[in-house]
């Protein structure tokens, strides 16, 4: 009797253990996105833009924008979207912020870590269409005064550039050689000079006009840029960008090839 009541005692526990085993189903863990990553910037006329590559996960709901004012410490929050960039509008010309974005999931997790990059960006002024006379005939308004943003004569202690043209030659002229550097940087979009490199500035400070040529200018310790859009023996139209950080040599940050 005893024996028998053991092996039922036994047997019983066996089904009861199968039976838990049969219950015992697999949970799914919803895990917080992954750190967002290939951020980058581009400067603009007060305003930054911000891109970065979408997360891989497939319930991504938005992503979070952050700034600050250094590269370390506290990041707040500027806003947020549903796409990949993001235009900050809330900046000043000649400041620098420092960016960072996070992923948010449909279940409302956002990643653990803010991206990875150090992505800053210093935004500057800048102007299309500006027409510039010629110096031979029209001096005036031959010359161009970044920091004013307005023509003036190619005498002004003010003047940065002027044009001139004559003999068949079309030349863009550093007012003063002393304070004033230039040089030619080829073929390339105004958009997609985006640092100053730090030599091949003109030995005599001229440079030949070319339309379609940008060029890069080292100025009472600033840097700026400017394209020529057309010239002739009478005038010169440019379209410009000018860096009010003293000495920061970002013009347009680009887009990591």
């Amino acid at each position: 009797m005893i024996r028998n009541l053991a092996t039922v005692l036994a047997l019983s526990i066996a089904f009861l253990a199968l039976g838990c085993r049969d219950k015992v189903t697999n949970v799914t863990v919803d895990r917080p996105p992954f750190t967002v990553d290939g951020v980058y910037s581009v400067t603009g006329d007060g305003r930054v833009t911000v891109y970065w590559r979408a997360n891989q996960e497939s319930d991504i709901d938005f992503y979070k924008v952050y700034r600050n004012s250094a590269p370390t410490g506290t990041f707040t929050l500027v806003g947020s979207t549903s796409g990949l960039s993001f235009v900050d509008t809330n900046v000043t010309n000649g400041d620098t912020y420092f960016y960072a974005v996070s992923a948010v999931d449909l279940a409302g997790q956002e990643s653990v870590d803010l991206s990875f990059e150090n992505v800053f960006d210093t935004p500057r002024p800048e102007g299309f269409g500006v027409t510039l006379t010629n110096t031979f005939i029209t001096d005036a308004t031959s010359g161009w005064d970044f920091a004013g943003r307005v023509r003036r004569s190619s005498l002004s202690a003010l003047t940065d550039i002027f044009y001139g043209a004559q003999g068949g030659h079309f030349l863009v002229y550093a007012s003063d050689t002393l304070v004033t550097e230039i040089q030619d940087a080829g073929f390339v979009a105004l958009r997609d000079v985006d640092f100053a490199p730090p030599s091949g500035w003109s030995a005599d400070g001229q440079v030949e006009a070319i339309a379609g040529h940008s060029y890069i200018v080292f100025t009472r310790g600033h840097y700026a840029k400017f394209e020529v859009q057309s010239r002739d023996g009478s005038t010169m139209v440019l379209d410009w960008a000018y860096q009010i950080d003293a000495n920061n040599p970002e013009l347009t940050r680009r887009a990591p090839r």
